[in-house]
């Protein structure tokens, strides 16, 4: 094994991971610290990662679903969305300001929501009123509007949309171009970009030494944060200690799709309806060019997923035509995209130190990484350079035990109904009386699931169904793990 960084020697930050997360890490350090020596880690295909895919809503409220809002801990995490929000014009005008004008970050202003007759009734108009909720309470602009006043959609009558929600300041960004402006950022701020993966995080005495690389090179540093998305958990499991202290992460796979529109027309807002069938909702967002950007499915893995299959794409692709608009059946596919999110086995971030002086973690953030991406980096920078950081991190921190932030209950309420929700949405066609029978049938396996892996803890909804189709080693492992998690901290 080598040593290598270049004749300067030792770095004062590694960050590993590429993504949109790390880059905002490096360029905040690298901008508050201009001495020194930041590099980030990370190959360019950035196989396995959230940005690609993304489409990159700054959704603080279109996110919000009623199963959130019933925790304090997802009150919690809403409240750092909100504030987020806040946090972008701003820092778009700093990334847009070290690039010569000919690309912009920001795609649209404002979002539309939509409920339509597509989905789990009980569901979908929980979350419709839970985002009316979080908006009145925090007094921000939206006006709930005709439906005959939505620009651009012509859905398919059956699933036409019977409500529709303006939520103004609500946009979203393209995130090719928001990945490169962060890199010239960051080159410019006087940070080094290293292709090249992580395997190993190094440490001695209770201290982080640096990383070793996927080539067998070992580069010191003074800080090592992992911002590794969905990777890393292999990662923090090579640091000894941290196995049972750290919650698990998983992979929240998501295909979504760039489409050239028939006509080179696009709606000028982010449409989109709530949050349902344990997925992001379906949402369109308006990309220059004549190209709309459609997605997104989601689906959480206990082993990695590197591709879409084909059942995604065709539900994906019937969700656009027959929800939002039927002439997206002409239309070209640009590309076909594939992303894996870092969705932590509790539900929530992992954002913060850790016992290990030195080793930082950004990960966890599943859905919102991007649009936390500046108030997650504005405290974690906080943090290394010997400030107090956010105390509404303080929850989130890496080293904890996993939040139990519902009932069983409650989680297998919400279980069942997004079940459901996935079988309407598709859509199945079923005898009438087939639907209730299901939801009574289902409940059954997955509360003895739930009794079989812990009588603490209980995973979220999407990853219980991940666990309910997962083979009986694989279950059997986590029986363990969930024990050794309680052992370690009771």
């Amino acid at each position: 094994m080598s040593e290598t960084v270049d004749a300067a020697g030792k770095l004062d930050v590694i960050v590993v991971g590429n993504g949109v997360l790390g880059l905002t890490v490096g360029v905040q350090y690298a901008r508050a610290h201009p001495d020194a020596r930041v590099a980030i880690l990370g190959k360019p295909a950035r196989q396995y990662g959230a940005t690609p895919a993304a489409g990159a809503m700054l959704g603080a409220f279109g996110e919000v679903t009623a199963h959130l809002l019933a925790s304090e801990h997802g009150r919690k995490k809403h409240a750092l969305a909100v504030r987020a929000q806040r946090l972008w014009p701003e820092w778009i005008d700093s990334l847009e300001a070290d690039g010569d004008g000919s690309e912009h970050i920001r795609t649209s202003d404002d979002t539309v929501v939509l409920l339509n007759t597509v989905g789990h009734t009980a569901l979908d108009d929980a979350n419709f009123a839970a985002v009316l909720t979080a908006l009145k309470e925090a007094n921000a602009p939206h006006e709930e509007i005709e439906v005959s006043s939505v620009d651009w959609i012509d859905p398919d009558p059956n699933s036409r949309p019977l409500r529709a929600l303006h939520i103004e300041g609500e946009g979203s960004v393209d995130s090719g171009v928001l990945l490169r402006s962060l890199e010239r950022s960051f080159r410019q701020a006087g940070g080094v970009v290293i292709a090249a993966d992580a395997t190993e995080i190094r440490t001695r005495d209770g201290r982080t030494e640096g990383v070793v690389t996927d080539a067998g090179d070992f580069l010191p540093a003074g800080h090592v944060v992992v911002a590794a998305g969905a990777r890393s958990q292999r990662l923090i499991s090579t640091v000894p200690g941290l196995e049972h202290r750290i919650p698990r992460v998983y992979d929240g796979v998501g295909v979504s799709a760039l489409i050239d529109t028939w006509d080179g027309s696009g709606p000028p807002t982010v449409l989109r309806t709530s949050n349902r069938a344990f997925a992001c909702g379906l949402h369109l967002v308006p990309r220059p060019g004549g190209s709309v950007y459609i997605g997104a499915t989601n689906a959480v893995c206990l082993e990695p997923r590197g591709g879409a299959s084909i059942e995604e794409v065709v539900f994906l692709f019937n969700c656009a035509i027959h929800q939002l608009h039927r002439s997206l059946n002409g239309s070209e596919v640009r590309k076909v995209q594939v992303g894996s999110r870092p969705a932590s086995i509790d539900g929530f971030p992992l954002i913060g130190g850790t016992s290990v002086e030195g080793l930082w973690m950004l990960s966890g953030t599943y859905r919102d990484g991007l649009h936390l991406s500046p108030i997650i980096a504005r405290h974690v920078v906080s943090l290394m350079s010997g400030g107090p950081g956010l105390p509404e991190f303080a929850e989130f921190a890496p080293e904890r035990d996993l939040i139990s932030a519902w009932s069983r209950e409650e989680v297998l309420e919400d279980v069942v109904r997004h079940t459901m929700a996935t079988g309407y949405e598709f859509p199945w066609r079923l005898p009438l009386e087939w639907p209730h029978m299901m939801e009574t049938f289902l409940r059954g396996p997955f509360a003895e699931l739930a009794d079989r892996l812990s009588d603490t803890y209980t995973p979220p909804a999407d990853l219980m169904t991940a666990i309910m189709f997962s083979k009986p080693e694989d279950q059997e492992e986590l029986i363990r793990y969930y024990r050794n998690v309680y052992l370690e901290w009771h």
